[in-house]
């Protein structure tokens, strides 16, 4: 069966609801994803014609109007349906195994006539349709059941007579069981009477897609609302408390309601206005907001029909000009979104548990149903502020035309919209989406014929609904989204990640459609370039014999787009690069040249004026070209880094020889030898000999050799290293760490020194004495002795010390970090600003007691701080203690107490970690002030590490705490074991601290150590943590993927999607990023920017290149002491960062 013609490029608004990117054969450039429309923004459908008059009342020379003929409805349902459409509704006749669908079909797969194949197929529903009509009985409004709504919107194989939207989805899956009662509906609270419309037209029907506009709940509508809608009601019915929503159904048989699978239970409207920030100060409704409906008179039909859409535009209040997006995490948000009838992972814990998959794998272009679930009260109470918005800006604008006096669930679900996204996409929205489709219908015209599918669920108070799209045609992670179009940052619910996957026989179509993405030009050709590589990456056939030619001639098209895409932005890159030194070259001759006072001659005030706004206007034209320079240098390596990505899949791929000639492959192999990802460049190509830089940078294929023999890969790579040599000022050295410590009895008396250096220096400077101890305690004693005095805190309140002085991997020298830790009774006290009063007050009790320069700047931040300093008499001695005291930090403490436990199984993790923070300092990349990683982070990193690490047997080298089977820690053997999930209680479970809503998960092994403090020393060898920390460094270097992947505690691999998606990170940021053991949303290496992070990278390939050429010198070896201190140098300034 033909791929439909809607899902490509462009953004329009068809009839059809279409509202993605696509074309459509019929609708211009409207509709997209499986819903195009037929008006898009080229739409030449023709409009209904119109007869006024008759031929007896013409004038002599007037012409006689044309009557329209009579148009069937169902001919017109089925002439406005958009090609995609009717391919989405013929498909299950076919698998159903109809005649009729089968022969055209089949006539279809004979002559590939796709145009005689779409209208065959639309005049088949046309007649499916009719004979529909000829058999079905006619029923009262009265009698209309619930279940046969039911049976009517999923049921698949039933001939629907609905509008266009119904037919659209006759394959979706049943609703889930009890989200619709099996009775009648019951009947809104008395008061509540019919729209004037329905009472002029009593026997029109309209069977559509928003479920709850069936005439048998549009009878219990108030008067003059315009629209079929039914009202929200202004306050809960008598009986009822606030905000509980629409009444209870009058029969009370069912005892249990049936969710969704793995739905939770529906929130109740205590929770609902508390799920954003913005809807958390929302007014309950009440009657007092929204008076009860009162009887109106008669309106007209236009009058009542285009109220809602003629509403004049009123000025809004003034919003933000960047909103990030919020509610990012399930728990978080007040809907619920299934894909497929698959919920989220964070709510499919039970799957999630047993390791059953968690995302649903779909086909490209395969169908897909989004349902959407969101609790009455949330929409009410949104609707009410709204509401209120809308009013006070119509009094401020003093506009004729206020907002409606009753709110409607059309007014409630007004620009609701569900969205079709790339995992971790920034912002929602109909710009970021790949399509994205609002449940009714804005088109005043249309009515509500045309929206899809929604009802209500009384007993559950929600309303739900289903929404039809179509699999992306490239291949990735999507994800829906459900979101109010009128404010796209607030997410109300995600669905469950969509691993799109080709098939065998779907590479041919995704090669073709990126490679008319590639000739359309419309963009950068940096999506095309990902999806290229995507491609690329996942090519794993099922078959090997299978027949890729088609797509390998697609696959060969693509490259070499990809390298003219490439070419066109190194050109571009070299003429601006030009015109940034020209620029720069005028200003400096500028300012080479004499003033007026250099030549003894004045100008008076009015000069020396002007001098000065002359020397202000060239620090700002300085500072636009030097932003101008760096935007120019990273789009040119983001571009870089996309084509290398290619490259690498291409390299990597050991199925590609299917796909691709392997002379091509020589040819790219031969490419990707130039690029080196420390540098994020890629060498100049040896075989051009000219002076043209743009002719040496990628892109350029006509330069390389065919066919490409040994000594060309090796001017290749004498390219790259001269490069690295001028980039980094060394070559890096990147053989394995284990081919260097095989390297004979040399490599092993290597590392053996190299050992011993480590623990002899920990020994000597790291390793935190009683006597320090003592001290530490002593200070934090006399600290918590002033604090009780002062009585400013709570009774119980104590002082405890976290850190680097308390986690094991500091030193004698650390700075003692301590916190007020308030009882659990009184935890309101550091609300209302009492906590931050009561640390000024404190403040000056410390300068009493005699401690020395107290610094309160702090006392403003998130987490209030005084700085300050305590004299100790160290035998006669004076030492000044430094002091940070916080306010309340129990994620500090919690991080602190993982961190000792770590370093009491393994002592050889702070052997290792008091090197890397040396390392660190040495090389001044270890000061967050700088927009570089803090100790904490290297830590984290260190313990990523040695958790990932295997020892021969299989097992790591470093037990994950918060994971690990506690029956294992108590017995450690083969193999290793983890928990499937954390346990969860009130002991485990602790309020954060800043954050609202937000619950830490603080559960770690921490009881009964001594099996894991056996089972760590079994690995520190004689020569181990020499040899670990090579390839520490190693694995940071080269190993570790910055760009998909993070660093985190994690039971398993965590990628940067997840992260952007969940909790908002940038999935743009190539850079490191490190997850928080407890504080999941947090990112420890957010302060590091792109330059500092490409610096650090260097740091660790140039610190394991020291340690690989010694070790592979021919000289005499260096000491392990000497060794250490070559690693640990002190930055140079011929060194220093740009």
């Amino acid at each position: 069966m033909p791929e439909g013609t809607g899902g490509g490029r462009g953004r329009g608004r068809g009839l059809s609801r279409g509202r993605g990117r696509g074309r459509s054969r019929r609708g211009g450039r409207g509709g997209g994803g499986g819903n195009n429309g037929n008006k898009g923004g080229d739409s030449t459908t023709p409009t209904k014609a119109s007869s006024k008059g008759n031929n007896d009342s013409k004038k002599p020379n007037e012409q006689t109007p044309t009557k329209a003929p009579r148009v069937d409805p169902i001919e017109e349902k089925m002439r406005l349906m958009g090609d995609q459409d009717v391919l989405i509704a013929f498909g299950p006749f076919i698998r159903a195994g109809n005649q009729d669908a089968v022969r055209v079909h089949q006539q279809y797969l004979s002559n590939n006539k796709q145009i005689e194949f779409i209208n065959n197929a639309r005049q088949f529903l046309i007649g499916q349709e009719r004979r529909a009509n000829e058999t079905k009985p006619i029923l009262p409004v009265e009698a209309k059941t619930v279940a046969e709504i039911e049976a009517a919107h999923g049921n698949n194989n039933s001939t629907q007579k609905n509008a266009p939207h119904d037919v659209m989805q006759p394959n979706l899956p049943t609703l889930p069981p009890g989200l619709l009662t099996p009775q009648k509906l019951p009947s809104l609270p008395p008061g509540l009477t019919s729209p004037q419309r329905q009472q002029q037209q009593p026997q029109q029907q309209h069977h559509h897609q928003g479920g709850i506009q069936n005439n048998n709940m549009l009878r219990a509508m108030p008067v003059g609302l315009g629209h079929n809608t039914n009202v929200l009601p202004p306050g809960p019915p008598p009986g009822m408390p606030p905000g509980m929503g629409l009444p209870p159904p009058q029969n009370n048989t069912v005892s249990q309601i049936n969710r969704p699978p793995g739905m939770p239970p529906p929130m109740r409207p205590t929770a609902a206005p508390a799920a954003t920030e913005p809807m958390s100060s929302l007014p309950k409704p009440s009657s007092s907001i929204l008076p009860a409906p009162t009887p109106a008179p008669v309106l007209p039909p236009k009058e009542s029909k285009t109220e809602p859409d003629t509403t004049p535009a009123v000025k809004t209040p003034a919003k933000p000009t960047k909103q990030w997006r919020i509610q990012t995490r399930c728990e978080e948000q007040p809907g619920r979104l299934f894909a497929n009838d698959m919920p989220a992972a964070s709510f499919n814990l039970a799957a999630t548990a047993q390791n059953k998959p968690t995302s649903l794998i779909a086909r490209t272009r395969s169908e897909l149903t989004a349902r959407w679930v969101l609790p009455l009260p949330y929409l009410r109470n949104r609707a009410i502020r709204r509401f209120e918005e809308l009013k006070n800006a119509a009094e401020e604008s003093k506009v004729t035309r206020p907002p409606p006096q009753n709110l409607t669930i059309r007014d409630a679900l007004k620009t609701l919209t569900v969205g079709l996204f790339r995992r971790g996409a920034m912002d929602n929205g109909a710009s970021s989406s790949i399509v994205s489709k609002e449940i009714l219908c804005a088109d005043s015209k249309d009515g509500p014929d045309k929206d899809y599918f929604f009802n209500i669920d009384q007993r559950t108070d929600t309303v739900f609904g289903t929404v039809p799209f179509y699999a992306p045609r490239t291949p990735g992670n999507v994800v829906f989204r459900l979101y109010f179009e009128d404010e796209p940052h607030v997410t109300l619910a995600c669905g469950p990640c969509i691993e799109v996957v080709p098939n065998d026989s779907d590479y041919d179509s995704v090669l073709r459609f990126i490679l008319s993405n590639f000739k359309s030009k419309k963009t950068n050709g940096m999506s095309s370039l990902s999806a290229l590589a995507t491609v690329f990456e996942m090519f794993k056939p099922r078959r090997t014999n299978a027949n890729f030619n088609d797509a390998g001639r697609m696959a060969w098209g693509c490259v070499c787009e990809a390298r003219k895409v490439v070419e066109q932005a190194a050109q571009k890159f070299v003429n601006q690069k030009e015109e940034i030194e020209e620029r720069l070259e005028a200003i400096k001759i500028k300012e080479e040249l004499p003033d007026l006072k250099s030549l003894n001659v004045s100008g008076g005030d009015n000069e020396t004026k002007k001098e000065e706004d002359e020397n202000d206007d060239t620090d700002a034209k300085n500072d636009a070209i030097m932003k101008d320079k760096f935007t120019n240098e990273r789009k040119w390596r983001e571009m870089q880094h996309a084509y290398s990505s290619i490259l690498q899949a291409v390299v990597s791929n050991k199925y590609i020889h299917l796909l691709m000639k392997r002379d091509l492959l020589s040819t790219m192999r031969l490419e990707y030898e130039l690029w080196c990802p420390l540098c994020d460049a890629f060498a100049p190509i040896p075989f051009v000999k000219t002076k043209f830089e743009a002719s040496k940078m990628p892109g350029n294929v006509s330069a390389f050799p065919y066919p490409a023999g040994k000594d060309h890969y090796q001017m290749c790579r004498s390219s790259k290293e001269e490069m690295q040599q001028t980039m980094l000022g060394f070559v890096p050295q990147v053989d394995n760490v284990g081919e260097i410590a095989r390297g004979g009895k040399k490599g092993r008396d290597f590392f053996l020194d190299l050992s011993s250096a480590m623990n002899e220096m920990y020994t000597n400077e790291y390793a935190v004495s009683e006597k320090v101890w003592r001290r530490r305690e002593q200070v934090r004693a006399a600290i918590e002795q002033v604090m009780s005095n002062s009585r400013e805190f709570p009774p119980g309140t104590k002082v405890a010390v976290f850190g680097s002085s308390a986690n094991g991997f500091g030193s004698p020298n650390s700075d003692l970090d301590l916190c007020l830790s308030i009882p659990a009774s009184a935890a309101d006290f550091t609300n209302d600003g009492k906590g931050v009063e009561a640390m000024t007050n404190l403040a000056s009790k410390f300068t009493a007691a005699g401690m020395r320069d107290v610094n309160t700047e702090r006392l403003t931040a998130r987490i209030p701080i005084v700085k300050f300093d305590v004299p100790y008499n160290d035998n006669g001695t004076e030492i000044l203690v430094e002091c940070d005291l916080s306010l309340q930090n129990p994620l500090a403490l919690l991080n602190t107490s993982l961190l000792r436990t770590y370093a009491t199984i393994s002592p050889m993790s702070c052997v290792l970690a008091s090197i890397i923070k040396r390392w660190a300092k040495s090389r001044d990349i270890n000061n967050p002030s700088k927009h570089t990683l803090s100790s904490y982070g290297y830590v984290l990193m260190l313990t990523y590490f040695l958790k990932n690490a295997r020892r021969g047997d299989g097992n790591p080298i470093l037990p994950n705490l918060q994971w690990v089977d506690p029956q294992w820690a108590q017995n450690p053997t083969n193999p290793y074991r983890e928990i499937a999930a954390k346990p969860k209680s009130p002991q485990t479970l602790v309020a954060h601290p800043t954050l609202e809503n937000y619950v830490v998960n603080s559960y770690f092994y921490r009881q009964g150590l001594e099996g894991l403090q056996k089972y760590c020393a079994d690995n520190n060898g004689p020569s181990t943590i020499g040899v670990l920390l090579a390839s520490f460094f190693h694995y940071f270097a080269y190993t570790f993927d910055y760009k998909k992947h993070v660093v985190s505690l994690g039971n398993k691999l965590v990628e940067k999607e997840v992260k952007a998606e969940e909790d908002g990170w940038s999935v743009y940021k190539s850079g490191l990023a490190i997850e928080d053991p407890f504080e999941l949303f947090y990112d420890v290496a957010h302060v590091v920017k792109a330059n500092n992070f490409l610096h650090i990278k260097k740091e660790f390939a140039l610190a394991y290149s020291k340690i690989a050429n010694e070790a592979q010198s021919k000289r005499d070896i260096i000491t392990g002491k000497e060794l250490i201190d070559m690693i640990c140098e002190p930055v140079s300034q011929d060194e220093g960062r740009d």
